[in-house]
């Protein structure tokens, strides 16, 4: 005969009503046996094993249901079911790590959580060190805001000799602090990426970048190299920038220098940066100028160039290396009539930082080359002085008169097609004259000048007359080209090297209807969990409060209800229910209190409210609170009339309040 699951139901809830469990046990696990995915008997029959304290069999029930709705994707069914499991067996790990992955899948994360804090610290308690932290990590992975809890998974990681993992793991938390704002915090967690890998030179970039965007060139510094920056252009400006700060010019005009030559067009930018720091940081300013200065003479354009160094020396007066930049392009370019200006220019500068040899060279030449200047003569006598020369103005005068001649010699000689007629008329020495009466000057300017200087004077020259303080016009000699100092080397630096949508609006209750199958109440289940996606954090609690009562775990039906009952929006249902749970345990001073506070919210429908305030009459009335009651029933029928039995009861309550 086939098997009659109705009747045989029936027979089995006789046999439990007669106490008889072993015997309703049998009937149930017939029918489980017939229908294994008949899973409200399978829910029942584990409650009735777990009644007759046959646990094991209990938690093979619940497991096989739980199991099912965690692969169908029921999390809260399946959740509530391994809660269950618990309360038989609370030292059951893997069980507490399978509702840790539920809640998680929930996005019940604090309940996730509480479940691997309870596996670690058991793992603790019998010294698996190993398994607690593995168990760390696992919290860090579950909320990626919980930034404590995944820096500790990192250290963890690292700890157990993963470098790469820790690495990998600090990295995700720079992206995410990074994103959120939280620079300062993303820069120490990427710290961590370099140091675990020291040779990550795109972490070293990303490093630097942070440390820039931040304002940290100090930070940068630590990890910014040649290396890292690799041919980053934005990366070798904030390196030069760092070789600036940290006094190594040289460093930084190397990294400029490599810079525009990839990238010529990026002069304009560095002269921007080199104008920004004149007034402030003249020689970290001029290292950016004069970079720009190198990539225009690359280019052939010598005229730009000068420009350029005109500009600074206005802007930075006196400035050595900029002035011996300009003579070095005037030459190189050509651009006579700019170079003697910046000759002029680079002799003052000499005076005053006290480079008085230096300064003697070229106001010599410029006094040969201009010798009716007055103002050309005033240097060379400053710079004789300095160099502590005996008897200046005699020295000079000698030189004007022939007695001693000039070693100046025309840079742009070679450059003109024909020689001007000063250059041919001019008495200019050989290289070896020139280096002979370069050392008779040294002599003379250790060695006081004897009276008859005249007499000493070479037969073939002309007589000069006697030595005046200031030389008149009459008595100059004819000019000469003057040749320009030798460009002294520059100065050397030292170098250095929710709930997430899983829950289910239940719309049929595990009771089913005869109109409606298992596999429907399923589809309405997955249909009502996308669509509670977007729904705010307690109308998850709501939902989850319906999946306990489902269950029959009302305690934790009205937890979940308090919860949602906080919220605006969800304050009538549920405080509804939980009037109504109250009242159904008998505890009616709380049901009354839950009443109220739904009262005191918006229905959802006329009905919903009429439909309250009704059930609050009925139980203050139950209480023998008639004056209540009374009043209660008195306001539903000034709102809806003659409403179920109200007048009924408005007039029996007017006569227990008459005493009639």
């Amino acid at each position: 005969m086939a098997f009659d699951r109705d009747v045989t139901l029936k027979k089995a809830e006789k046999l439990l009503r007669q106490g008889r469990l072993d015997a309703a046990i049998a009937e149930y696990l017939r029918v489980v046996e017939d229908q294994p995915r008949d899973w409200n008997t399978a829910n029942t029959l584990g409650d009735l094993y777990a009644r007759g304290g046959q646990t094991d069999k209990a938690v093979q029930q619940y497991t096989r249901i739980a199991d099912h709705f965690l692969r169908e994707g029921f999390y809260p069914k399946a959740g509530a079911l391994y809660k269950k499991i618990l309360k038989i067996q609370p030292d059951d790990e893997s069980i507490q790590l399978v509702l840790a992955e539920v809640s998680t899948k929930q996005g019940l994360l604090a309940d996730a959580k509480t479940q691997l804090h309870a596996v670690a610290d058991r793992r603790r308690a019998r010294g698996d060190h190993k398994g607690a932290a593995e168990i760390a990590i696992r919290v860090g992975t579950l909320d990626p805001s919980d930034f404590d809890a995944r820096h500790a998974a990192a250290r963890i990681v690292e700890e157990m000799g993963d470098t790469e993992g820790a690495a990998a793991r600090y990295r995700a938390i720079h992206d995410d602090l990074l994103e959120k704002g939280r620079t300062a915090e993303a820069l120490e967690a990427l710290r961590h990426v370099v140091r675990l890998n020291p040779q990550d030179h795109a972490g070293r970039a990303a490093l630097v970048r942070t440390a820039v965007q931040a304002g940290n060139l100090e930070s940068a510094a630590e990890f910014l190299t040649r290396e890292s920056a690799g041919d980053d252009p934005e990366l070798l400006g904030t390196l030069a920038e760092i070789e600036l700060t940290a006094g190594r010019l040289d460093g930084a005009r190397e990294v400029l220098a490599h810079v525009l030559s990839m990238d010529r067009a990026r002069r304009h930018a560095f002269l921007e940066k080199g104008w920004s720091l004149t007034a402030s940081q003249p020689d970290q300013a001029f290292v950016w100028v004069d970079a720009s200065v190198d990539a225009a003479v690359a280019d052939a354009d010598f005229t730009g160039a000068a420009e350029v160094l005109q500009r600074f020396g206005r802007e930075v007066p006196r400035h050595v290396p900029a002035l011996l930049k300009l003579v070095e392009v005037c030459v190189d370019g050509g651009l006579e009539t700019t170079m003697y200006q910046a000759q002029v220019q680079l002799t003052d500068a000499y005076l005053e930082t006290g480079q008085a040899a230096e300064a003697r060279v070229i106001a010599e030449d410029l006094v040969a080359r201009e010798p009716w200047e007055g103002a050309h003569i005033e240097r060379f006598r400053r710079a004789l002085t300095m160099l502590r020369v005996f008897d200046p103005d005699t020295h000079i005068a000698d030189r004007l008169s022939g007695a001693s001649p000039f070693t100046a010699k025309d840079p742009f000689v070679d450059l003109r097609s024909d020689p001007s007629p000063v250059a041919e008329t001019a008495n200019v020495p050989t290289a070896a004259a020139a280096s002979g009466a370069e050392e008779v000057e040294e002599v003379e300017a250790l060695t006081p000048e004897p009276a008859d200087t005249a007499a000493q004077q070479p037969a073939s020259g002309p007589t000069p007359p006697p030595a005046p303080a200031l030389p008149s016009i009459e008595q100059i000699a004819t000019p000469v080209a003057v040749a320009p100092p030798p460009s002294p080397a520059r100065e050397t630096r030292e170098e250095e090297i929710d709930l997430t949508g899983a829950l289910g609006e239940l719309k049929p209750r595990v009771a089913l209807s005869g109109r409606e199958s298992l596999e429907e109440v399923f589809e309405d289940l997955r249909t009502d969990a996308s669509e509670t996606a977007d729904e705010d954090f307690s109308a998850q609690y709501m939902k989850l409060a319906r999946t306990y009562l489902d269950m029959n775990m009302v305690e934790e039906a009205m937890g979940s209800l308090q919860t949602a009952a906080k919220s605006p929006e969800q304050r009538f249902e549920a405080a509804s229910l939980l009037a109504r749970l109250h009242t159904s345990r008998g505890e009616t001073e709380r049901a009354v209190e839950w009443f109220e506070r739904a009262s005191e919210a918006p229905a959802p429908t006329a009905e919903d409210g009429r439909a309250l305030l009704y059930d609050l009459g009925v139980v203050l009335d139950g209480a023998g609170e008639t004056a209540r009651a009374l009043a209660v029933f008195l306001e539903l029928q000034a709102d809806a009339g003659d409403y179920r039995d109200v007048p009924a009861r408005i007039g029996r309550l007017a006569r227990v309040q008459t005493g009639g």
